[in-house]
Order: C-alpha cells, then structure tokens, then sequence
C-alpha cells in the first residue's frame, strides 16, 4: 500500500492539477506542499483536512538551498511514517528540475516505505505551448544553467537549445535580491562560443495562474544583462537555432516514401 504519494500540481495549480493528483490528495492524512501561487493552500484544503506549506520554514535568505531540500524531505518522510498516506505536493512536474523529491524518494527506499509518483503538467509543456514549439522537429537540448558553465558543457547551434534556472546561475545560495548585469556575463560568454552575439533569444517565466500571461522578454544574446533586474528565479531561456544541418543519409532519404523499402522493414 502507497505511504507516500510525490505529486505534481501544475503550473497554475487549480487549473492544472490532474484528477489523478486530486484523488491521491483526498485519500490522504495530510499534504505537504512546495508551492507559493497564492490559491494553493485553500484549494489543498478543500481535498484534505491537514495542508501543511513548507516553502517558508525551508527556505531562508542567503543560505545553501539544499538545507531546504533536506529539510522538506525529513518532514515528508516522517509524516509518511507517522500518519499514512501523506502526499508531497510540488509545483510543476515532482522531478523536474526539483531535488527534494529525490532526496524523499532515497530516504523511503531506505525506510522500506512504498512511494507513488504522479505526474504533472511542467514548464517543459508550457514552455512548448507558449513558444508554439515542436521539440520533435528539430530536437532538443537541455541543460540547468549552472552545470551548463561548470562543466563548460558545449552546444550544438543547429539544435534548441533550453536553459533552466538562468535567474539564479551561479550560486547554490537561496536568495530574493534582485540581479545586477554581471550575473550574466561569464552564461552570455559561454553561450557566444556557439551562437553570434545579435542571436535572438527568449526569457520566459511560464504564467502560474489562468488570467495572467507568459512573461516573455526577447532580446540579442549579446544584450541579456540589459534585462538581469526582471529575470527571476522562475525564468528560463530559449536559444533558438542559430543553423541547420544538412541530410547526410541521402539514401535513406531516397526511401523514405518507398513501398518497398516498407516492406522490407515490416512484416
């Protein structure tokens, strides 16, 4: 028997939670929540008698993230062991670009306790609707951006790029303040590398309630600094591609619409 449902909520909660994450949260004792839109206590509520946020006494200015993660994870599992099922309900998808489920999911497989995830709809889907993109078109490569300049990772020009966690690159600190243009300059560096410096990219933050719009800001690589005191914690950047690449496999290309070669490949 699930102990322990990881659950995502959606972008914008209300609208977006699944039926599927709904009922997991009415069969709990209790959930606990990673969310700070303004509607999602009260709609937690109305599906289960306990909610208990933890984004306010996790998080703390200027100090090392993790211990928030850590400190989430510890609560989750106790409730679970405590009071089963509890649910840990996060913004977005469970394990996007969020480490505390992860940390839960390793402390309940030593605790012998069983865990369900759910999934829900992330900033990956709405990133693509928003955009009017296709990732099956062209691919698509993904990176978070911190690890993008420690690892110096490269990148492909001819590919999409997608870049999370711009707003706070280059700190594992948790902060609000604001960021000045020199937060950018070693990313932008990178990035120059692959793509000329009038490329135009998208900022995005994907909009967390119905009424309100993606916030998008568009602007040449070369001039992201210019825009530093309006990218938060929640944006992420688009880099389209800056080239094509050509078709290398001209004689699989010459079969694609034969009906022999279909045959040849199918039963």
């Amino acid at each position: 028997m699930t102990a322990l449902y990881i659950a995502g909520l959606g972008l914008q909660t209300v609208a977006q939670t699944t039926r599927e994450v709904e009922a997991a949260i009415r069969r709990s004792r209790e959930v606990l929540f990673l969310d700070t839109g303004v509607a999602t206590k009260p709609f937690l509520e109305t599906l289960c008698p306990r909610v208990t946020p933890l984004y306010e006494r996790s998080y703390s200015e200027g100090r090392p993230r993790v211990n928030a993660y850590e400190h989430m994870a510890v609560c989750v599992v106790d409730a679970a062991l405590d009071h089963p099922p509890v649910t840990f309900a996060i913004h977005g998808h469970p394990l996007i670009a969020a480490h505390p489920p992860f940390l839960i999911l390793e402390l309940a497989h030593a605790l012998e306790l069983q865990v369900t995830v759910l999934p829900g709809i992330s900033a990956i889907d709405t990133i693509l609707a928003d955009l009017r993109l296709d990732p099956v078109v062209h691919g698509v490569q993904m990176y978070e951006a911190t690890d993008l300049l420690l690892r110096r990772r490269p990148l492909q020009p001819d590919v999409p790029a997608i870049i999370w966690q711009i707003g706070p690159v280059e700190t594992c600190l948790h902060s609000m303040r604001v960021s000045r243009p020199e937060r950018f300059s070693r990313f932008t560096a990178h990035l120059r590398q692959f793509y000329p410096p009038q490329h135009e990219v998208a900022a995005i933050y994907c909009s967390p309630h119905p009424i309100l719009p993606p916030a998008i800001f568009r602007f040449a690589l070369e001039d992201m600094g210019q825009y530093a005191g309006e990218i938060h914690s929640g944006f992420t950047l688009y880099v389209p591609p800056a080239a094509s690449r050509p078709i290398q496999d001209y004689d699989l290309l010459a079969k694609l619409y034969s009906v022999d070669h279909l045959r040849n490949i199918t039963r």
